[in-house]
């Protein structure tokens, strides 16, 4: 396993742990979970960390809501997170200032929606996001419960196109994705249309939180504690 990105020559307690060594060929690679999930051979521990790094932006509380694929495969680590998520999601949930609901179960995966009930509706509380959904089919008065029922439906059919304003992504962006517009040359975490700048801020933004709560991990701090930090 490889220390990647801005953390870089492993503290001793990560070499110690896991055998984690620097590269510098590959040290501006940014860290993802796979780089950090050695450091946690429990099954309950490993799935925490997982959840923690993939709902980062939205245990900040600069993101509503992030959607998270749970593979039913073995991973680099060597779990398979779909049988983690089956036998310590729902214990894992408790308490915590986090929701999730299944949007699409499949043969190797599932899909999930992690977010944050305050953020989503105060998003659903206004004009613009009103405006679009009743556009897309949705039907007023726009409670959470109702309008996440319906988004749910909507993936019967594939990966609906509204999903990225429940994500947090700008109106633009997403209006431009669906008119099949030529993006910006410049991309963030999704596709950028119009003028680029707010738009990588925000992806910016949603980056540095990923990164800092690996950085966590990395040093010490224990996942389910990183989950109830919200």
């Amino acid at each position: 396993m490889v220390c990647r990105g801005e953390y870089k020559c492993c503290t001793e307690k990560m070499l110690a742990k896991s055998g984690l060594r620097c590269s510098a060929e590959q040290s501006n690679r940014e860290l993802t979970w796979i780089d950090v999930a050695g450091l946690f051979p429990a099954p309950k521990e490993c799935l925490a960390a997982f959840l923690a790094v993939a709902a980062a932006e939205v245990l900040s509380g600069i993101k509503p809501a992030n959607m998270v694929r749970v593979p039913n495969q073995r991973l680099p680590c060597g779990r398979r997170m779909y049988r983690l998520w089956q036998k310590f999601g729902a214990e894992l949930l408790l308490d915590l200032p986090l929701s999730v609901m299944p949007m699409k179960t499949e043969k190797n995966s599932i899909l999930l929606l992690i977010y944050r009930a305050d953020l989503l509706e105060m998003r659903l509380r206004g004009r613009t996001m009103q405006t679009f959904l009743v556009r897309q089919g949705y039907s007023r008065p726009f409670t959470l419960e109702k309008t996440l029922q319906h988004l749910q439906e909507s993936f019967s059919t594939g990966i609906p196109h509204e999903v990225g304003m429940f994500l947090g992504y700008p109106l633009k962006d997403v209006k431009g994705f669906m008119a099949q517009s030529k993006p910006s040359q410049q991309q963030g975490l999704w596709r950028i249309y119009g003028p680029p700048t707010r738009s990588l801020k925000l992806s910016n933004d949603y980056r540095r939180k990923r990164q800092e709560m690996i950085k966590k991990l990395t040093i010490g701090h224990v996942p389910y504690q990183l989950l109830q930090a919200a």
